[in-house]
């Protein structure tokens, strides 16, 4: 058994449940138009460039507009509405936070890929944030997953030992990043497999 010194976690699709169709199924008519949307003009590439610090909204919205001017509102909304992207907590694993957080046996950080600019609404909404000793947010670093380097920048300004870390993601690639790395990893599928693995670890 590895000993375990602190927990690693991810929080988009770990902590917090976050989908743009939770937004866009209001605005249009059908599925099919909206994955097409959600795939050739909002699509996960340029929503990444935001995680990285690369796109800002106030350059990248109006260059969609102009581009795809029959989408001019949905385009908007990705700012104007953002927070609607987001359905709220995944209370199972903030419980299973809560848990460790209480039990002492561990550190906790999270790394996360997140835009700068929507940051400040994770930060309001959810109270379980306070529990990790402190964020890495891609946005504020220009910096994402997978890229090796934030994972080097996370090691060193939270002084990690990879092989005694558990590193939390629901992301393969940023899975096979982190092992590669030397972490030890949980390829996150559903809060109940989490927790029978940190019960293998003894720390749950």
């Amino acid at each position: 058994m590895r000993d375990i010194e602190t927990v690693l976690f991810d929080l988009g699709g770990v902590l917090v449940d976050w989908d743009p169709r939770y937004l866009y199924r209001k605005m249009f008519k059908n599925n099919a138009e909206m994955e097409r949307f959600l795939a050739e003009v909002c699509h996960p590439h340029w929503n990444h460039l935001h995680d990285q610090g690369m796109l800002s909204f106030a350059n990248s919205i109006p260059d969609l507009q102009h581009r795809y001017p029959q989408h001019h509102d949905e385009i908007a909304a990705w700012q104007e509405r953002w927070p609607e992207m987001l359905k709220g907590a995944i209370d199972r694993t903030v419980g299973i936070l809560e848990d460790l957080k209480k039990r002492k046996k561990v550190r906790l950080f999270a790394l996360t890929n997140w835009s700068a600019e929507t940051w400040p609404h994770a930060l309001e909404r959810f109270e379980f944030l306070d529990h990790f000793e402190d964020i890495l947010v891609s946005g504020q670093e220009k910096l994402a997953k997978p890229d090796p380097r934030i994972f080097d920048l996370a090691i060193s300004r939270f002084k990690l030992n990879p092989r005694e870390t558990l590193f939390i993601d629901d992301s393969d690639r940023n899975i096979q990043q982190a092992r590669e790395l030397g972490f030890i990893t949980h390829w996150f599928r559903d809060p109940v497999k989490l927790q029978r693995e940190l019960i293998e670890y003894q720390l749950s």
